[in-house]
């Protein structure tokens, strides 16, 4: 075990696994165990002159690569007892330290030896001991604490760890590169009684990334808690949980995976919603690892001991995307309030569970045999695509639960457009930190997650490939493949190569690949390599029979910088108006891989549309007729086109506008039959869009008074549903979530009505109980009224709020900074619209036109000055 424990540690670091952040690492020591021994105290009211803190007794055993006489550790805000640090070999009394000194401003601990540590050999190993105390308050990394109120309103604290990422040195003197991966006991001092002042808090519950294995109750009534051998981890993947709290639980019937949820005792009655959400998700894995298998023999675990959910009272920011078996997240992403929980806080919640849980089944340390991924970025793509395929057999499917045949698995549809556009919104060339998924290489997850555009690309563009890709092989081989692959790769490594080349054998298609020599891993590669995504240009020669198409694709930008020619491996799928005569638009399937690229089709004075389902993850630009013609079907029958094409029509309207490549009269006419839309989809392809216009230094140039010009357009396209203002009655996921995104849009445009509504709604609420699918919107409008007060902690309003509140005067605060850098902008000339027969409204006048009077010409310039006045001072700054 030792020497395969060597052998991967010489893999692990190797070279090619590092990168340039890790230079300076220690990798002349590896700790190979840690044994900790903590005991905690959490002594009065912390912020009322009270003090938490914890005594640890440590042993770390660590082996040696070289002979070195120095060993360096990380350490920060830690009290060391000095005389209690050795260095020994096993079983002897003697101690190699010499002296050591602690560095608090470097956080490095550093220990000089009398003698130099030997080369691993033979299984010579050493032990690191020391004795430290911890005070621990609620703003400290690391390890914190949080404060709430019981049933009673009584102050109670939570000891909580989030190690990820580089704050180990905050809990426990440690070695922390992220790369060394150890085993940790851990032994828990409780003192369930308190003392008998009352000011040691009365505490039940330590959690751990292991399970209890003995419990000793001593003399002086503590408990002393005693955890398994934890599977080998990095330091961001330890957990510590110490609390008064309770739990509830379910076991899984098929798998034996246990799911308990953590809170207060009298918030639990609220758990039970995502609990059973938690179980629902292990059932569909359950089912989807089963996908046309008759054999049960994956019918597995998919962790060693159960998956503890806790909810922390307090903001986090999601869960830590390296936890298995402890994933702590705010409470409000776990406790469900019918009274305070708004429709896209649900989303929310039910999304983060359900990447987590997708990351967990895909592989953890806890799992009968440890799964590893080479590339990390593509674990946390593929475990996005998962939770959103969940999501959508969940809220869109037939019955609650999956079926085991693939045939039932509905596509992403809604979902994969959501993620699609969210990864565009990023990904463009309008920062240095752009890089392509594959620059990542095999860096920890962790990095990637520190930063939020990285985390939105990593996890958003890779879904969307792959959702792409799905559209563009069949969703049934697409599914069978990814689910053979995991299952027959469960216990090894994973790279991404590997599975590319096993969908090309199980998804190859002789007449889409193998005559073309294109084939999906050729497809992924050609967008992992390359930062970015391309906008097709459309170009319809309608003077020719068959009609000839131009497609052109080059780099998008919003602002013009770095737009060049591009040479993706784009699916290409089109739709056409009409069909008589057409050549290929029962098939339309096929591959482009150069700039440009020429077909033939019969399109009969008709339109076409790209990128059918909305799957490829493209922009599409057409010809000026193309697009009135799509504006004048959109007009006329704009349920012709599908729902989710008629979404990415709107939103590459708004992208290519913004870009400069469309004029603002084409777009709006483009856009003028929204008045007649019903679809979420589109309607949040219509939100997303108008977002693109506070694009700084875009290529349309934006001043304010064109953007109040999209204000006035869109406020009249929404007028329609100007009731869904005032309190919701709808009460399913669809109705809310639609009616919530439409007061999103009518007050980011500022529609008049739509404000009054909400602000007599907050009145009218006393400013407590407001619906919370309208919290947000209302806050908005209150902040917008009140300013600074609203910002005091007056309203005394709970975490639900608190969250809405933050939204709502961050979206402010950017709206009136992207105003403030705006342009004030001419306006543009009013459309003059002579009169058929000039002659009437020249009364008296008995000749031809083309000989009327100079004073009739003067009288229309007059009249064009007098409308451009009036639309001045009509324009409200």
């Amino acid at each position: 075990m030792i020497r395969a424990l060597l052998f991967f540690f010489f893999m692990a670091t190797s070279a090619q696994a590092f990168t340039a952040n890790e230079e300076g690492s220690n990798f002349t020591i590896y700790p190979v165990e840690y044994d900790i021994t903590i005991m905690p105290y959490i002594i009065g009211d912390v912020q009322n002159g009270g003090h938490c803190y914890y005594v640890c007794h440590m042993t770390i055993k660590v082996i040696s690569f070289a002979n070195i006489n120095v060993i360096e550790m990380d350490a920060k805000e830690i009290d060391i007892k000095g005389e209690s640090i050795k260095v020994q070999v096993p079983k002897g009394n003697h101690s190699l330290v010499d002296k050591y000194t602690f560095n608090e401003d470097r956080g490095k601990l550093t220990i000089n030896l009398k003698e130099s540590l030997k080369p691993f050999k033979d299984s010579q190993y050493y032990f690191v001991k020391m004795s430290f105390k911890k005070y621990v308050s609620v703003d400290s990394p690391g390890v914190f604490l949080v404060r709430y109120f019981d049933e009673v309103q009584n102050s109670k604290y939570i000891i909580q760890t989030r190690l990820s990422p580089g704050l180990a040195k905050y809990f426990i003197p440690c070695f922390e590169n992220p790369h060394f991966q150890s085993v940790f006991k851990l032994t828990v001092y409780l003192d369930p009684k308190g003392d008998k002042n009352n000011q040691l808090q009365y505490t039940n519950t330590s959690i751990f990334i292991s399970e209890h294995t003995k419990e000793e109750l001593l003399h002086d009534k503590r408990l002393v808690i005693n955890y398994a051998t934890s599977p080998k981890v990095r330091l961001s993947q330890v957990a510590f949980h110490h609390s008064q709290f309770e739990y509830i639980k379910t076991t899984s019937k098929y798998t034996n995976d246990t799911i308990t949820v953590w809170a207060p005792a009298f918030k639990l009655k609220n758990c039970d919603y995502i609990l059973n959400y938690g179980e629902e998700i292990l059932s569909f894995f359950r089912d989807y690892s089963l996908l046309n298998h008759e054999s049960l023999k994956f019918e597995r675990p998919i962790t060693s001991g159960p998956i503890n959910i806790i909810a922390i009272p307090t903001k986090l920011g999601g869960y830590e995307i390296d936890s298995w078996n402890v994933l702590t997240n705010s409470e409000i992403r776990i406790i469900y309030s019918h009274k305070y929980s708004s429709i896209q806080q649900i989303e929310r919640m039910n999304f983060e569970l359900a990447q987590q849980l997708s990351r967990v089944w895909l592989g953890n340390p806890g799992e009968p045999t440890k799964t590893r991924w080479r590339e990390e970025w593509f674990k946390e793509g593929l475990a996005t695509y998962l939770a959103y395929c969940f999501m959508t057999q969940h809220n869109h499917g037939k019955g609650s639960k999956s079926s085991s045949n693939v045939e039932s698995i509905r596509q992403l549809n809604y979902y994969g457009f959501q993620m699609k556009h969210k990864a565009m919104f990023e990904d463009w060339h309008h920062t240095n930190d752009l890089r392509p998924l594959l620059d990542f290489n095999n860096e920890l997850a962790v990095n990637i997650n520190s930063k939020e555009l990285w985390k939105q690309l990593v996890t958003m563009k890779t879904a969307s490939l792959l959702w792409m890709v799905e559209n563009w092989i069949g969703s049934k081989r697409f599914h069978e493949s990814l689910v053979k692959y995991i299952n027959n790769k469960r216990g090894t490594e994973i790279s991404l190569q590997d599975f590319m080349n096993r969908l090309d054998q199980d998804t190859v298609d002789c007449f889409k690949q193998s005559f073309s020599g294109i084939n999906t891993s050729k497809v992924l590669m050609s967008w992992f390599t390359h930062s970015g995504y391309p906008v097709l240009s459309v170009q319809v020669l309608r003077n020719n029979t068959p009609n000839i198409i131009e497609l052109k694709q080059t780099r998008f930008s919003f602002t013009g910088k770095q737009s060049r020619e591009s040479n993706y491996l784009i699916p290409i799928s089109y739709l056409v108006e009409k069909k008589s005569n057409c050549n290929n638009c029962y098939q339309p399937q096929f591959t482009i891989s150069r700039p440009t690229h020429t077909f033939v089709e019969n399109l009969n004075n008709g339109w076409i549309i790209l990128n059918t389902n909305a799957s490829g993850y493209y922009r599409v630009n057409y010809d000026k007729y193309t697009w009135e013609l799509i504006a004048k079907m959109l007009k006329n029958n704009p349920f012709t086109i599908g729902e989710l094409n008629r979404a990415q029509v709107v939103n590459d309207v708004f992208a290519i506008y913004v870009s400069g490549d469309m004029s603002q009269d084409l777009a709006m006419k483009i856009l003028d039959y929204l008045d007649q839309e019903i679809s979420l989809t589109v309607w949040e392809s219509v939100l997303s869009g108008f977002e693109m216009l506070k694009i700084e230094n875009a290529g349309c140039g934006m001043t304010r008074l064109i953007y109040s010009e999209w204000q006035r357009f869109l406020s009249k396209k929404l007028e329609r549903y100007n009731w869904i203002c005032k309190p919701l009655s709808g009460d399913s996921r669809e109705t809310r979530l639609f009616d919530s995104k439409i007061v999103e849009l009518a007050l980011a445009v500022r529609d008049q009505t739509c404000s009054e509504q909400l602000y007599s709604h907050w009145l009218g609420m006393n400013k407590t109980g407001v619906v919370p699918d309208l919290r947000a919107a209302s806050y908005y409008v209150a902040y917008e009224a009140f300013k600074n007060s609203f910002t005091k902690t007056d309203y005394n309003f709970n975490d639900y709020e608190n969250e809405d509140r933050e939204t709502a005067i961050k979206y402010f605060v950017r709206e009136d900074l992207f105003l403030d850098k705006l342009p004030k902008g001419e306006p543009r000339p009013a459309n003059i619209v002579m009169p058929s027969n000039p002659v009437n409204v020249y009364k008296g006048y008995k000749g031809s036109a083309e000989s009327l009077p100079a004073t009739f010409y003067l009288l229309s310039i007059s009249v064009l000055v007098s409308s451009v006045l009036n639309v001045i001072t009509d324009i409200n700054f």
